[in-house]
């Protein structure tokens, strides 16, 4: 089914930040032919989508819903109950907890139901953690002003409706990512005002407010780091698509450690041949790059020092200016306008590598500390190669220059709790008050941190473990899960986000269909008594 994030009646300020483009790769289902029966053929996205593919023209950044509904609609083709050779039943309860009852496997869903089972695949996504300090503190205040509200998460965008009936709010929003995209456009559509495209070729927009009502917003975060926008078209993106020669020996270099007993001491092995691949890219001719006095050589080295520290202090690392200045530089940069910063160019060539790297970096032999680099790593470049449309960016300007959305606090600010709600303070030492905090940062996969009952009485049993303590469920490649006697349990295995560290790369949607899934598959059919 479409599931939590692709839900089809979710908000169509929503976008996703994956283009049209490249859901190419989500190949439709082929017809399945059982016995006497069959399951007709399903399209791919693209087929499905009508997407006419183009060059030049602005990528499309769908939202979340109209996916949403291709996977609904995927679903409800399969029509396996109508199957005479299969006996399918679809229960719709909740399960809360899994157990092993001398050495059985039992379901209980929230209702008291007991089912009894001979194999479990968890395919459960995002599941909420245990809520920090901070976030405890905020809902205790709240819980105490009925004028005050604190929201744990910001999805369903839904349920900021009320706010349109105010005349004047302060919302404090706490994260600076692709869910602070969603909620600023969300609340500035709302009864606010409306966004208007002033140039369709740059997607510059300008925000015209309704003069009966104000909303402020202010995000924050503890970088205040904007996201980078994805490049305009396929024109200008594939100036920073490493070619396919530099892949396949990106994969080869990364295998030789990642899946062998050498002992690395480091993740140099994985950064120097991106840094070089960045290198080649920075310097090609096509490439509006930042002028410099740079060989490759030291090129290079300036690249790996980013990767292990991205402050750092030269020319053509683009970070040393304020936030609004960084999102038009960006802007530009996406547009192939302006001269492309080193930091821009190594973050979309780092996307480009991220299925290579996926693939070789997965259900590895490192060390689990090396794991957890690398995951940290790739979660802080997800600013540039998760990034969103340029247009979701030109509304972000457009929303600072109508005093709508306040980028004064976006660094670390200092957040005391009065009678008023909350107070920020920056560096500069300017406050302000806001009634409402929104959580926009998402709960992170990490397993010792998740707050959900099934999820921790597999814990307590001893069922799961994990592969590092900041990461998710340790499972082998055909997804089986790890227990406490250091086994894999073939009888209960796990896909998707809770895999995290076992599997580099959980997030995104081609990951769903992709070879994971049918490894599981085929592997649990095979072992079929």
């Amino acid at each position: 089914g479409a599931g939590q994030v692709w839900r089809t009646d979710q908000n169509e300020a929503n976008w996703s930040n994956i283009t049209e483009r490249a859901l190419k790769d989500l190949q439709g289902r082929p017809e399945i032919n059982f016995e006497n029966d069959s399951i007709k053929a399903f399209p791919s996205y693209t087929d499905w989508a009508n997407y006419t593919k183009s060059d030049s023209n602005p990528d499309v950044f769908p939202p979340r819903s109209k996916i949403g509904h291709y996977l609904s609609e995927r679903y409800s083709t399969l029509e396996i109950q109508n199957l005479n050779t299969i006996s399918f039943k679809l229960i719709k309860e909740k399960v809360t907890i899994t157990e092993l009852v001398k050495n059985k496997l039992q379901i209980i869903t929230d209702n008291g139901n007991c089912y009894k089972v001979d194999d479990i695949l968890l395919s459960i996504g995002h599941q909420p953690t245990q809520l920090s300090a901070q976030m405890k503190s905020w809902k205790n205040h709240a819980s105490k002003d009925k004028n005050l509200n604190v929201f744990e998460n910001c999805y369903p965008i839904s349920q900021f409706e009320y706010l349109k009936h105010k005349t004047d709010v302060v919302v404090g929003i706490r994260g600076f990512g692709l869910a602070l995209v969603d909620v600023m456009r969300a609340l500035a559509k709302n009864s606010f005002g409306r966004f208007v495209i002033t140039n369709t070729d740059t997607f510059e927009t300008s925000y015209v407010k309704n003069h009966d009502k104000t909303i402020t917003l202010v995000p924050f975060s503890l970088d205040g780091k904007p996201l980078a926008p994805k490049p305009l078209n396929n024109t200008i993106d594939k100036l920073f698509k490493p070619s396919d020669s530099d892949l396949k020996s990106l994969k080869t270099k990364i295998e030789s450690v990642a899946h062998t007993y050498i002992d690395a001491a480091n993740i140099n092995f994985l950064i120097e041949p991106i840094a070089e691949i960045s290198t080649k890219i920075f310097t090609n001719s096509k490439l509006k790059s930042k002028p410099h006095a740079l060989d490759k050589i030291q090129l290079k080295n300036l690249a790996l020092k980013w990767f292990e520290n991205e402050d750092i202090n030269h020319e053509l690392i683009l970070n040393k200016t304020s936030t609004y200045a960084l999102i038009k530089a960006f802007i530009n940069m996406a547009l192939h306008k302006d001269y492309i910063s080193f930091d821009y160019c190594l973050g979309q060539v780092w996307r480009h590598c991220q299925p290579t790297m996926y693939k070789a970096l997965s259900h590895s032999v490192l060390d689990n500390e090396l794991i957890k680099k690398i995951v940290d790593l790739d979660d802080r470049i997800k600013r540039y190669s998760y990034g969103p449309p340029i247009e979701s960016m030109q509304q972000m300007i457009a929303l600072v220059d109508s005093n709508i959305l306040n980028l004064n606090f976006v660094t670390d600010p200092k957040i005391e709790l009065n009678d008023e709600g909350w107070k920020l303070i920056n560096s500069k030492n300017d406050s302000i008050h806001t009634s409402v905090m929104i959580n926009g940062v998402l709960d992170s996969a990490k397993l010792l941190k998740v707050d959900t009952p099934l999820i921790k009485n597999l814990l307590s049993d001893d069922v799961i473990q994990p592969v590092h303590s900041e990461l998710g469920i340790e499972t082998n490649v055909y997804g089986c899960v790890h227990n406490s006697e250091n086994t894999f349990n073939a009888s209960i295995a796990l896909l998707g986000r809770l895999s995290k560290g076992s599997v580099i790369g959980v997030d995104a949607i081609l990951e769903c269909f992709g070879k994971r899934i049918e490894d599981w598959a085929e592997y649990y059919v095979k072992n079929l008594n």
